[in-house]
């Protein structure tokens, strides 16, 4: 005897809100979207104290920085079925209470496992978020998708500068790590509040047919040849952009030999090179996966080998540094998701958004070990020759097996 199939929420009945009170939504929707950054990268900057308080080593310390990324990846798929079973708005509030109380509750850690388990819960939590806020982006602005993701990721990147500057006011004006966490905590759940009373259900679970610009085609299964494909080169990203992310700082330090406050500024760089997503938001929108795809990963693995095997200066490492992260962030990032939600039907844009966050952090877990293994056999130069600049061109040649004409489009509705 089969079960009962579940019912899927649908666009409550009514007109779509006008366009500028869509836009006004969705700005509230980034913001919490930024809260979850700032929630991520602040935790990072209060390890020395929470170290010190509780006496992790550095692997543990370490571990309790990045193992968000788990919760990511382990939330990724079933964020589609949350989706699905609660409706977008109330899976985007459910998962900013999560990853909110989940930060503040790691205040209250006795020890080492119980906080590891709200750091997993915090990573759940924004993968649900992020997957309905990249399905609300797909739906609401059928005829500008690939921008309205690439504003989403804009919103990390505001969020990911603010977190660790307001952070560290707060430590140091209250004197504990505890005070940004409660702080992000409150103002989480202030925000998941705000998006039950001023966001509509009109907005959120808007289906594609109801817009005035919509998108037909796409495959009807995610284990079609195009949204495989592009989950393969999502993982593949995943797994470059991660080990730079958690490694290039440290080769900058031990290989190069530059002060903290310099590897820094040029680590920053990368982050900064974010703030240029809706640009490859709006490239997604006119241009050729086959075609953007592979000159973006391309861009990856070229940056790579400079940064790796050219000058150890600090003005040619800032640069590639920028360009990396405008190349990896803003392109490969947005590009990934746009084209996932692009390569289905309406029906799968929220499993295919929860497939990216899955391929994107399952990968993130697991590329550090990997790199600083390889960075311990063959060293930093071959290790990011294989990892950083080889992962980026195979991505790239895949990318050539892709089936363009397979993908949705999008056509305008006529009143």
């Amino acid at each position: 005897m089969s079960a009962a199939p579940i019912p899927e929420i649908s666009s409550p009945p009514g007109r779509a809100p006008s366009p500028r009170a869509a836009v006004a939504m969705f700005g509230l929707l980034l913001l919490a979207y930024a809260v979850n950054a700032m929630d991520r990268m602040v935790f990072p900057v209060l390890l020395v104290e929470v170290r010190g308080e509780y006496g992790f080593s550095l692997e543990a310390a370490g571990l309790q920085a990045t193992v968000f990324a788990l919760g990511m990846g382990l939330a990724g798929l079933p964020a589609g079925w949350f989706q699905r079973t609660l409706g977008r708005r109330r899976t985007i509030v459910l998962g900013t209470l999560a990853f909110s109380l989940a930060t503040a509750l790691t205040t209250v850690s006795v020890g080492f496992t119980d906080m590891l388990l709200w750091r997993v819960l915090s990573g759940a939590g924004e993968a649900l978020q992020l997957a309905a806020i990249i399905t609300v982006a797909s739906n609401a602005f059928p005829a500008r998708r690939g921008m309205a993701i690439g504003s989403v990721n804009t919103a990390f990147a505001v969020g990911s500068i603010i977190g660790p500057a307001l952070g560290s006011v707060l430590l140091e004006g209250y004197g504990t790590w505890r005070a940004p966490m409660l702080a992000y905590g409150a103002i989480g759940v202030a925000l998941a509040l705000a998006i039950m009373v001023l966001v509509s259900p009109r907005f959120t679970e808007m289906d594609p047919g109801t817009a005035s610009a919509v998108h037909s085609g796409g495959a009807a299964s995610l284990l079609a040849r195009n949204p495989l494909t592009l989950a393969v080169i999502t993982a593949l990203f995943g797994l470059t952009d991660f080990a730079f992310i958690g490694l290039y700082a440290s080769y900058l330090r031990e290989q190069l030999h530059f002060s903290a406050g310099e590897a820094g500024f040029v680590v920053g760089l990368s982050g900064l090179a974010a703030f240029a997503s809706p640009l490859g938001g709006l490239l997604v929108d006119r241009l050729s996966p086959r075609v953007l795809i592979v000159a973006l990963n391309l861009g990856v693995a070229l940056c790579g080998a400079a940064l790796f095997l050219g000058p150890g200066t600090m003005t040619w490492q800032a640069v590639f540094s920028f360009l990396f992260g405008l190349f990896a962030s803003s392109g490969v990032y947005v590009a990934a998701a746009g084209y996932l939600v692009k390569s289905v039907n309406g029906e799968n844009v929220s499993r295919a958004a929860g497939m990216f966050v899955t391929c994107v952090y399952v990968a993130a877990g697991v590329a550090g070990l990997l790199f600083s293994s390889l960075v311990t056999a063959t060293g930093w130069t071959t290790a990011a020759m294989v990892q950083i600049v080889g992962f980026s061109v195979l991505g790239a040649a895949l990318a050539l097996v892709l089936r363009p004409h397979l993908f949705s489009t999008t056509t305008t509705r006529h009143h």
